[in-house]
């Protein structure tokens, strides 16, 4: 993998298994300046589960694949920001997820610098409260659906999610990182929860996941191993 990390599902935005913030970290530094208040006071505050995903900034909630549909990129990949269960909230997630509109905002920065609260985020608070774990406030990542067998259950239809984190001593991925977004995620996407499936997106990941892959299963996780 190289040091300029790409997108599990061929987008320019950092995947888990980030290596150190001055190397990248969700590529946000890669056309940050071109993206950056891209939508800006467009739809702001909208995306609260009303009307169709391409009229709104976001949705808290996935009520099912037409949402997805209606949010994802050209990649039908959707990115995430949510809060992490413990931490204090803070603007502009709050204790939400907020499931971006990928036609508006391909970057997680410039979209959470377009909402209110968001406005002065750098690219240095998104690598501390999204990458650092003892600074982590909200989990980012992505999904994407797939027309394939679950892993556990064998039903048609998986719900790929991808969790990003950092390839240095102390944020690497652990197994209840995975745990706690399969909570999060399925909490946030209800009529999807029992089609979510975790897939590492970087050695490391790829690692502790096969490790693990039989703890998790027996707590209802499913791990697809690319």
């Amino acid at each position: 993998m190289s040091r300029r990390v790409l997108s599990i599902f061929v987008v320019a935005a950092c995947v888990a298994g980030c290596p150190a913030a001055d190397d990248s970290a969700e590529g946000e530094g890669e056309g940050e300046g071109e993206g950056e208040g891209e939508g800006e006071g467009e739809g702001e505050g909208e995306g609260e589960g009303e009307g169709e995903g391409e009229d709104v900034d976001f949705l808290e909630v996935l009520g099912g694949r037409d949402d997805i549909d209606a949010l994802a990129d050209e990649n039908g990949s959707v990115k995430y920001v949510a809060h992490v269960d413990g931490v204090e909230a803070r603007a502009p997630v709050g204790d939400r997820c907020l499931f971006q509109n990928m036609q508006r905002h391909e970057f997680h920065l410039p979209f959470l610098q377009s909402l209110p609260g968001g406005e002065a985020l750098t690219f240095t608070d998104y690598i501390s409260l999204v990458l650092r774990r003892s600074t982590r406030a909200w989990w980012g990542g992505e999904v994407r659906f797939v027309d394939r067998a679950h892993p556990l259950t064998g039903a048609n239809g998986v719900l790929i999610f991808a969790l990003y984190t950092e390839d240095t001593p102390g944020n690497r991925l652990v197994v209840d990182d995975v745990i706690a977004v399969h909570a999060v995620l399925s909490a946030c996407a209800p009529a999807l929860a029992a089609s979510l499936a975790f897939m590492p997106t970087s050695t490391e990941q790829t690692t502790t996941a096969r490790a693990e892959q039989a703890a998790l299963a027996e707590a209802g996780i499913a791990v697809i191993l690319q």
